[in-house]
């Protein structure tokens, strides 16, 4: 008998409890750290790329599900709230960002904290943008837009802000920090996404494989498959990422067990410091959404796009360029993100009234 991993019911156990076994993580990684601290020490090469390659991996599943054939056909429809959209992401959020850095007094965290608000979106904004009912479309659309924009975003308000203390980061290595932590596992994605989902989608149809094969027209039927191939592997990218991600957090934090465990109040500071700018975005998206008079849907993915931010992405790029202290923020960050997603998405009901918006029976 061919025994089967229950792949599905594993995902759904680690998203459930995923902010228990983040705690846990921290927990234990601190104890690890501290113990182990001579180790990490004298291994900081070693334990600096095992972190570049953890960053890496947890972000290629992400982009593998990014639909970027979506892209040029959607994008002029949403033009006027995806200049709101930019304006928040790439303007208003990191100036804030930085302002607050300046209460964080050591250097390399504060770089650190304001890279770790200037990367590109999280790709749970677009799950969190489904379970609230908002505008899929958009927010897929915003999260691609993320991307690119923060190719250009990301070194330029880095190196602005190192410079400002002082901290000097070649422009070479922010080029080669980028390249590695966002466009390497960007092409890798979308390079498996064509060869393992268009392509096999392709050749399914032309073996009148799969029940898609009843919808009328090819293309259709073609698309048809290709979202229930999507389907069967998101369960294991999901894993892949969460998985990565423990490892990742695991070891960013055990690295700096001995800083953080002699100064506690460091760890508090950038906790407190984002809960301040998660309420600045929602009270500005809320300001735009009621200047615009955009729908309930359009605001829900605006909203996430802007609340959630891909921390693998800070990790990798502030570990490349300055070193692994800088990452203490992304490595912190993801312990309250998803509360605060999570606690916005069960006030949907709440919102809507607010924003006019009918509530679904």
């Amino acid at each position: 008998m061919k025994f089967k991993i229950p792949i599905v019911r594993i995902a759904k156990h680690l998203r459930k409890y995923m902010l228990f076994y983040l705690f846990l993580v921290i927990v234990v990684a601190l104890l690890f750290g501290y113990k182990y601290k001579v180790f990490f020490k004298f291994q900081k090469d070693l334990v600096k790329n095992m972190i570049i390659t953890l960053a890496v991996v947890t972000l290629y599943p992400s982009m593998v599900q990014l639909k970027f054939e979506l892209f040029v056909s959607s994008f002029f429809k949403k033009i006027k709230i995806i200049f709101v959209a930019l304006v928040i992401l790439f303007v208003i959020n990191p100036l804030f960002s930085i302002w607050l850095a300046n209460f964080i007094s050591n250097r390399e965290v504060a770089v650190g904290y304001v890279a770790a608000n200037v990367v590109p979106a999280s790709s749970a904004s677009i799950a969190y943008t489904m379970i609230a009912e908002g505008s899929i479309e958009l927010a897929t659309l915003l999260a691609m837009i993320s991307i690119v924009g923060a190719i250009i975003a990301a070194p330029l308000y880095i190196s602005l802000y190192a410079r400002e203390l002082s901290i000097n980061i070649p422009l070479p290595v922010l080029a080669k920090s980028i390249m590695i932590a966002l466009i390497t596992p960007f092409i890798l994605g979308q390079l498996t996404r064509y060869y393992i989902i268009k392509h096999r989608a392709k050749k399914l149809y032309y073996v009148n494989s799969f029940e898609c094969k009843k919808v009328e027209g090819s293309k259709d039927a073609i698309k048809c498959i290709e979202e229930k191939i999507s389907i069967k592997i998101k369960p294991y990218l999901s894993v892949a990422t969460l998985l990565s991600m423990f490892a990742l957090v695991f070891l960013l934090i055990a690295s700096k067990a001995g800083l953080l465990l002699k100064n506690p109040e460091l760890a508090f500071k950038i906790l407190g410091l984002q809960t301040v700018v998660y309420a600045s975005i929602i009270l500005t998206v809320f300001t735009v959404t009621k200047l615009f008079n955009l729908a309930y849907e359009d605001h829900m993915g605006i909203m996430f796009i802007t609340l959630t931010k891909n921390e693998s992405v800070a990790a990798a790029m502030t570990t490349i360029a300055i070193g692994i202290t800088a990452a203490i923020p992304a490595a912190l960050i993801p312990s309250i993100q998803p509360v605060v997603a999570m606690i916005y998405i069960g006030l949907s009901d709440k919102v809507r009234k607010i924003l006019g918006n009918k509530v679904p029976p």
